[in-house]
Order: structure tokens, then sequence, then C-alpha cells
């Protein structure tokens, strides 16, 4: 008996972690750690994952009149919550079009059919959470992607886009993207 406590003392010593302080922060829409996404679509962390014990990511999205936010996209293991802080968007929710003002807010779960885009001649922000917020990983890797490759079209950089959401157990599915958004895409 006297070894098994040791072994289970053992390992617990060995799997814990110091316990890491989170410290509180304060931000400002429009300002913070920028990225550039896409074309028409910049982004600011505001929270990241590794902020808070929550694991919650909050960004803010700017998204440029007549610009393509996210394709129709399916998530496994992420939640979102989208609120539009200025302008208008217009959001698939499964297989419906909703047009969202100013002060609508958007709850994504995953295994739902989802996308963003700003059909109108305004810009729009948008304020999103993910739950967990690991997911933030991948507009850095989409980021660095587009660094590293330098898309020369838009069908270029969207199989940049494709590759990375399926390897984070994201499915895109244009087939699913209202004639509002597809008239944002080039021919």
């Amino acid at each position: 008996m006297k070894n098994v406590l040791l072994l289970f003392t053992f390992i617990l010593a060995s799997c814990t972690s110091p316990i890491k302080t989170y410290l509180p922060s304060i931000s400002e829409l429009g300002i913070g750690k920028e990225i550039p996404f896409s074309p028409g679509h910049n982004m600011i962390v505001h929270v990241g994952a590794e902020d808070l014990p929550a694991k919650v990511t909050l960004v803010e999205i700017q998204l440029a009149p007549m610009s393509m936010g996210a394709p129709p996209h399916i998530h496994k293991n992420e939640d979102e919550i989208f609120i539009v802080l200025e302008g208008t968007a217009h959001f698939l929710n499964g297989d419906k079009e909703i047009v969202a003002k100013k002060g609508t807010i958007a709850s994504l779960p995953r295994g739902y059919y989802h996308g963003f885009w700003n059909p109108t001649s305004s810009p729009t922000t948008l304020a999103l959470f993910i739950a967990p917020g690991h997911f933030e990983k991948f507009f850095y890797a989409v980021e660095e992607a587009v660094k590293f490759r330098r898309p020369k079209s838009p069908k270029e950089f969207g199989a940049i886009i494709t590759e990375l959401a399926g390897s984070n157990d994201v499915i895109i599915d244009m087939r699913k993207l209202p004639s509002s958004g597809l008239k944002l895409l080039p021919p």
C-alpha cells in the first residue's frame, strides 16, 4: 500500500503544473493586436485563449463593404457568438440567410453551418467570442501562410483557408453560400 501511495504521489506531482497567474486587461475597440486576416477583413485580438482561465477568445472583426467574412463552414469543436457593433452583416444560419443590423447577437453552436459577409456599401464591425478559444491559432496560421505563400488570386487565398480549416476540424462548403454572398466572389 505504501508503494502505491508513493507512486500516486509521484504521478500527481509530475502532472501538476505551477498555477498560472491571470491578469486583468482593458482594451478599446479598434486598438490592439491586429491580424490582417484576408482582403477586406481585419481582426483585432482583445482576449486570447491564454488570457483567462475560461480559455475564451474575443476578437473584433472589421469587415469592409462588399466583402466576405467567412464562407459557409461548420466547426466540430468550437461555439461562436457574434455581436454586430456597427453596420450590417449577413449571416448564414444553417440554410437561412439572416440580415443582422447593429445590436444583433448571433449564437452559432458547433455542428451547424454558418458564415458571414458584408454585401452593403458601408463597413461593418463585429465582436466574436470563440469557446474554446484555442481556435484563434487558425487566424494566426492563415496570416503566416499568406505571408509565406503570397497568394495572387482569391482562389489561391481560398485554397489556404480551406486547407487550414480542414486541419482544424472545420469543413467549408461554398455550395451553401446564398446569392448575396456569391455576388462578392470573383467570377
